[in-house]
């Protein structure tokens, strides 16, 4: 009984190392910001996108492809898929703002890319009498989420040091344990 548990107990831990270990193997992305203020969003994908390139991540960001004010649900249409395959994308990247100061755990739940869009949002890029901000990413292909990521940014004084902090922390993510 005791050599039972024992296996049990190794076993499981074993997968959850395994799991954590697992690679995103991120070559392409397509920026989705999931923020409700179109100068958030634009800064959001712009900060992104530039970082994913220094990565040598191939990337654009929504904003390119939907017109202004469009709603991310189309860039799951079947021709918006299509034009995407082509340009060589098979990821679809959302971010949003999980938080603020407090401690936060990746989203347990298995959302599909169609209910994530759907999804409202609940936070600004920055707030005032803020410590840090947490953003969550979601990474989708084939409309299947494959990968959850959280990044923590401390030191939150105002909107441009979490752009400038969230870049850099996003370089050393990437290319630690996305690509």
């Amino acid at each position: 009984m005791k050599n039972l548990l024992l296996f049990t107990v190794l076993f499981l831990c074993s997968q959850a190392l395994l799991a954590q270990k697992k690679q995103l193997n991120l070559d392409n992305a397509v920026v989705i910001s999931h923020l409700d203020k179109p100068e958030d969003r634009f800064s959001l994908e712009i900060a992104l996108s530039e970082s994913l390139a220094s990565s040598g991540v191939k990337n654009t960001v929504s904003l390119n492809l939907l017109k202004q004010g469009g709603s991310p649900q189309l860039l799951i249409g079947d021709s918006m898929t299509r034009v995407l395959a082509d340009k060589g994308f098979n990821t679809l990247m959302l971010v949003s703002v999980r938080g603020y100061d407090k401690k936060f755990q990746t989203s347990s739940g298995n959302f599909n890319l169609e209910e994530d869009l759907a999804a409202e949002n609940l936070f600004p890029l920055y707030k005032e009498d803020i410590v840090s901000v947490t953003f969550e990413f979601h990474f989708y292909r084939a409309g299947q989420l494959v990968y959850t990521d959280m990044i923590k940014i401390g030191g939150a004084s105002s909107r441009e040091k979490v752009l400038r902090k969230l870049r850099k922390a996003l370089v050393k993510r990437v290319n630690k344990k996305w690509k």
